[in-house]
């Protein structure tokens, strides 16, 4: 068996044991099975020989060896993965700290050296900011093994770990993939967030070893710090309007008391508890996972990295949040292998611009691996009058405020419809970057084509879900309303995406979901919506998806404290629950052995009074 295979395999025993438990067992625990040669590395598109994929080291004939789950020294996380290459980025302890890479596709019986490695030239840290090392020149469709050497000050080695990656899978290849929803680590102390929580989702990331991670945004908030520099340069409960403030010169922002700090917004120096916390959630949690799953970041309302803020006093921490995270996450910049938003960020006002010699935001992108198309699509960045859900200005959100824009928008449809993928993902924080539900509001504004569409969108052929429709896009991934919830529209699965780190295990604003009807105020029809097919669950966890090339399956994997199973405090728990099971799995097409579809008690959008939370 392959790895895939193999997690494919317990993931799928889990899920039937939940539903046998309940009456509904299937006989074939991986539906459509994950294809012939699900552990055979190939490809399919005529590559030269010294392209074509290499074979893994085996166990079995046709079988990738088990996994590499060993933590990592110098906090590595990797990103931006093609057919031949992928970046790893790597923490420096100061200037003048030199890393490469050692690399290869084999390991020798004893699975503790790489056989006939390659090594990437060094990278130093100017000013001990991370090393990010280009390994290019890779197998296709492969998996590769490699070490991180590191050398303090420029002098000696101090190996890593031997972790890996993989290249872009052929079609035809079975693989799986991870979505997270919101994380949320300023709302930590029993608010939404607990930190050994966290972590053991990112554990169970970590022993899956997703091909991909996408994060759907929410996960770095700085809007503590906003808050305190509000408040000290203005006074508690001060009014911001963007005719006033949002367009204040850049002589006027310098000229204030407190202005923002770049060093606590880039790299969290002196924050707030949780906030600016872009290094500090790769140093404690997401550096569990990213040294064998690339991750690849959604922007979200709160780190308030958002185009409406630029040109006033809150520029820079737009700026700066966005320049953290091209610090600390290596991100997939247009050409090549991606393509997405190609317009350089310019500065406004006067205001500083990011840091990224290139000007790229990086902020949406496509690509494709394996069966599927893979896109990320991002409101806040394009969105001039108005940052959806944002909290900084008192001025009212006109309703056609929150937009793609013109770019993204007809990037966006000729993605969908020059792609031939059997699969296609999108991923974006939510429905329009405001709001609660999906299908409940699927036909408002510009997704759906509400009345004013033609004049409010001009130049647009057609609304965002009938444009999803028509190309047959598989699921809409989105966070945001933090729990779990499935619904479909015209075909169209969206998929509301846990919370990872929630110790109230609540369905928040569970109260948006699985209506009985939508009012439907796009184009005739569309809006057909099946209420039947609603799934509404509680968090806490992560979506382990599985491609084959006959279907799709989605996994919800559960996480829990032992101590919130153990006491119960909000009765919540059957005694059942185990940490790292599936509770809710579904196929697309539909499968046997998909888990049935059970009502659930929605309590309102928040926990109620009283709620208990264990420290």
């Amino acid at each position: 068996m392959s790895v895939v295979r193999r997690r494919a395999v317990i993931f799928a025993v889990g899920a039937s044991a939940a539903a046998c438990a309940i009456g509904a067992c299937g006989d074939d625990p991986i539906p459509g099975g994950l294809g012939a040669d699900a552990g055979v590395p190939a490809t399919s598109d005529g590559a030269p020989p010294g392209d074509a994929a290499a074979p893994d080291a085996t166990t079995e004939a046709g079988a990738d060896p088990p996994p590499l789950v060993n933590p990592s020294k110098h906090n590595t996380v990797l990103g931006r993965p093609t057919d031949s290459s992928i970046a790893v980025s790597v923490l420096a302890g100061g200037a003048g700290d030199r890393a490469w890479v050692e690399y290869g596709t084999t390991l020798d019986a004893g699975r503790a050296t790489i056989v006939d490695a390659k090594s990437t030239a060094p990278v130093s840290s100017v000013a001990g900011e991370p090393m990010v090392i280009e390994v290019t020149g890779l197998a296709r469709d492969t998996l590769h093994y490699y070490r991180v050497h590191y050398a303090a000050g420029g002098a000696g080695d101090e190996p890593d770990n031997l972790h890996t990656f993989r290249t872009q899978r052929a079609k035809g290849r079975t693989f799986h993939f991870g979505v997270q929803g919101d994380t949320h680590p300023e709302r930590a102390n029993n608010k939404m967030f607990h930190a050994d929580l966290f972590t053991r989702t990112m554990e169970q990331v970590r022993d899956h070893q997703p091909d991909l991670y996408f994060m759907l945004g929410d996960d770095f908030s700085i809007e503590k710090i906003i808050e305190n520099f509000k408040n000290a340069n203005y006074g508690a409960g001060y009014a911001f309007h963007r005719a006033a403030e949002g367009v204040a010169s850049y002589a006027t922002y310098q000229s204030l008391p407190s202005p923002l700090s770049q060093a606590m917004i880039v790299d969290g120096k002196s924050a707030p508890q949780s906030n600016a916390a872009y290094l500090e959630m790769r140093q404690k949690y997401l550096g569990l996972a990213a040294n064998a799953t690339p991750l690849m970041l959604v922007n979200g309302n709160h780190e308030q990295a958002h185009l409406a803020n630029l040109g006033g006093v809150f520029n820079n921490a737009s700026i700066w949040a966005a320049d953290a995270r091209l610090k600390y996450y290596p991100l997939p910049a247009p050409g090549g292998f991606y393509t997405g938003d190609e317009t350089k960020l310019t500065s406004m006002n006067g205001y500083p611009t990011i840091a990224a010699s290139d000007g790229y935001l990086r902020d949406y992108y496509a690509f494709t691996w394996g069966d599927a198309l893979f896109v990320t699509i991002d409101p806040y960045w394009h969105s001039p009058t108005i940052s959806p859900d944002s909290t900084l200005f008192a001025d009212p959100e006109p309703q056609w405020g929150a937009t793609l824009g013109d770019e993204q928008y007809a990037w966006l449809k000729k993605t969908l419809e020059t792609s031939d993928a059997k699969w296609k993902f999108v991923f974006a924080h939510h429905i329009n970057g405001n709001n609660r539900g999906a299908a409940a509001i699927v036909g408002a504004q510009e997704w759906g084509g509400a009345p004013g569409f033609a004049a409010n969108r001009a130049g647009w052929a057609k609304p965002i879900h009938q444009l999803f429709a028509d190309t047959k896009v598989t699921i809409f991934f989105q966070g945001h309303d933090h729990m779990f919830a499935r619904e479909k529209v015209d075909g169209v699965v969206y998929q509301e995406v846990p919370n990872p780190g929630d110790n109230s295990y609540f369905a928040y604003n569970c109260d948006a979901y699985a209506p009985a009807a939508i009012t439907w105020q796009g184009p005739a029809g569309y809006g057909v919506y099946d209420p039947t097919y609603g799934v509404r669950m509680p968090n806490t966890g992560y979506l382990d998806i599985t491609v084959t090339p006959e279907r799709v399956r989605v996994d919800y994997v559960r996480t829990y404290r032992d101590v919130d199973l153990a006491t119960n405090p909000n009765k919540i728990f059957t005694g059942k629950e185990k940490n790292g099971e599936v509770a809710f799995s579904y196929s697309l097409p539909p499968h046997p052995s998909d888990s049935p579809v059970t009502p659930y008690t929605c309590l309102g959008a928040a926990p109620p009074g009283g709620w208990v939370y264990n420290p």
